[in-house]
């Protein structure tokens, strides 16, 4: 969990947690601050040197590249400080609750793994990510210096660049945080079903006799309790969450795919000499890379807690398999399995019901973006022509 510390440090949430305390906790001085340092002075000095600037930062060269490039740039300033705000003013308390339930859970989980002798799966996974992501970003800022050697370019248009990729790795950096809460809430609901399946393994050689009725109604009442506070922790994630994820899909489908035309108008039209030129062609090629990864890690963790939902149901049913035959337990089951069968329809990751966060939204993002690729080389051949 401490690496939500970083997402503190790079401004995407305003937040942190407080061990004395056991909560994450937010200051208003430190929000003020960190909306100076990661809003209004990165903007303020776009701005200038868009306006003052003679590099030719500001649309100066009508073509299809330019305009894209520039769809690029206003979306994604205008994702991060939608994304931001919304982070720091309005959805806040609501990520801050999600976020002090869910490790007050893995806290208690740690504590019994502990008392059991086994060790507790860590959020490594989220860490390698996180960490690729950053030297990621550090070698595209370091890559912008090639643009001095190779074509002279000036402090003014170099800032503005620096500080634009800055200010994109900090939108995606949102994206990521976004994938990284919904693994929390995925890891909650994963040891509840280990939990549930370690009892009906423990009890599977057990006799009849030994574990009535009684014990096993109370076992599946638990249970499912635990599928509907899985169910609650979803809908409370997208109550948080649900404008900042329609702008990082909007914004991840734009940057993307003129990404991937911006470049391949560049190799189509230039040859590429030397390895300095080559290396930088990579480099801004590869950024794409974040944008869908964060994009596909959502989807993924979207559905890893519905499927960690349905596996907790289908283990609550199997529980109900060591009840006796009787009418009144036959009853009372098939009345708890209609209330799991109406939850089922709920399961999907659909803000505002735009779209379900799931794969299959993701490589249909996909499509579309080699879909408007090809209608932008259209317009590139009809522009040279």
């Amino acid at each position: 969990m401490n690496h939500l510390y970083l997402y503190y440090l790079l401004g995407v949430m305003n937040f942190r947690y407080d061990k004395a305390k056991e909560s994450f906790t937010s200051s208003k001085t430190m929000t003020a601050l960190k909306v100076v340092l990661h809003i209004v002075i990165p903007n303020s000095v776009l701005l200038v040197i868009s306006l003052i600037g003679t590099t030719g930062i500001l649309l100066t060269i009508p073509s299809v590249q330019v305009v894209a490039f520039a769809m690029r740039v206003l979306w994604t300033l205008l994702t991060m400080n939608i994304t931001i705000l919304l982070n720091y003013y309005f959805t806040g308390t609501k990520q801050c609750a999600l976020l002090t339930e869910c490790v007050a859970c893995l806290r208690e989980a740690k504590s019994e793994s502990a008392a059991e002798g086994a060790q507790n799966s860590p959020f490594r996974g989220s860490k390698v990510v996180l960490g690729v992501f950053l030297l990621h970003y550090i070698n595209y800022e370091l890559n912008q210096y090639t643009y001095v050697l190779l074509y002279d370019e000036k402090w003014p248009e170099l800032m503005f660049y620096i500080i634009f990729y800055y200010l994109e790795m900090v939108t995606v950096m949102n994206a990521l945080y976004f994938s990284t809460v919904l693994d929390i809430v995925h890891r909650t609901g994963q040891l509840d079903s280990d939990r549930l399946s370690r009892c009906l393994q423990r009890n599977a050689t057990s006799e009849p006799s030994e574990l009535d009725d009684p014990y096993w109604w109370r076992t599946i009442e638990h249970f499912y309790h635990r599928v509907l506070t899985l169910h609650r922790r979803r809908a409370k994630y997208c109550r948080a969450f649900q404008l900042q994820l329609v702008a990082i899909a909007l914004n991840t489908f734009i940057a993307s795919f003129v990404i991937f035309y911006v470049n391949l108008n560049i190799i189509l039209m230039h040859t590429h000499d030397n390895w300095l030129e080559k290396y930088k062609r990579v480099t801004e090629c590869l950024g794409f890379f974040p944008q869908l990864c964060a994009l596909l890690l959502i989807c993924r963790n979207a559905d890893r807690v519905e499927s960690e939902q349905r596996c907790l149901m289908r283990l609550v049913i199997q529980a109900q398999s060591k009840l006796t035959k009787s009418v009144a337990n036959m009853q009372r089951g098939d009345a708890l399995n209609g209330r799991m069968v109406l939850l089922q329809s709920q399961m999907k990751m659909a803000p505002y019901n735009l779209f379900d966060f799931d794969l299959q939204y993701f490589f249909g993002i996909v499509a579309a973006i080699v879909t408007y690729l090809v209608v932008l080389l259209q317009f590139r051949t009809i522009e040279y022509s």
